[in-house]
């Protein structure tokens, strides 16, 4: 019986370690408003984000408002690689989230896919994007996202979007990247 007591302990002290080491609170997505080059030699791409602006609503949910200015043409197959990079104790390390996907014309209104809270908001759902194409966005929740996060995955993040199009028959590959930062709300 005394095995058995001692087990038990055993067991409830390791699932109350285990659950400490999340957030069991809500996590705010902060995101900077500045866009940023790569840390590469690779080019920003030709849409001008700077229109954008995010903030947190009242119940701390991240939307965005503004304009995406498409300033040179994407022609299809439009590829992107998403990565991101976490600093640990003053050190950039690669994140854990990363996506590669080929040809984004095809699945740019995939109800199973991540931007699908953004693409079905879209005026233009499909390929090609042509130079002066405008795209606008009021007011446009990201949502909450009803995860456990490690406590190690708070802090700053760096997110990386690279584009690579076909531009006047010549492939073209861009990257901008935005900072954000998860907090324990």
């Amino acid at each position: 019986m005394k095995n058995c007591s001692f087990f038990m302990l055993l067991a409830t002290v390791l699932n109350w370690i285990l659950w400490k080491s999340f957030v069991l609170s809500k996590v705010i997505v902060d995101v900077h408003e500045t866009p940023y080059e790569c840390d590469d030699t690779l080019p920003l791409p030709a849409a001008d984000f700077s229109g954008l602006e995010f903030e947190l609503d009242e119940d701390d949910v991240m939307n965005f408002s503004g304009t995406v200015n498409v300033t040179e043409d994407y022609e299809a197959p439009i590829g992107m690689n998403l990565h991101t990079e976490h600093l640990e104790r003053g050190e950039w390390k690669t994140g854990i989230m990363s996506r590669v996907v080929r040809d984004f014309c095809p699945v740019i209104l995939n109800r199973f896919e991540a931007w699908y809270p953004i693409t079905k908001t879209l005026q233009q759902t499909e390929c090609p994007y042509r130079k002066g194409h405008i795209e606008r966005f009021d007011h446009l929740k990201l949502g909450t996202f009803g995860v456990a996060v490690p406590h190690h995955l708070l802090g700053e993040w760096k997110v990386y979007f690279e584009i690579t199009a076909k531009r006047n028959g010549q492939t073209v590959k861009e990257c901008i990247m935005r900072r954000a930062d998860l907090i324990d709300g």
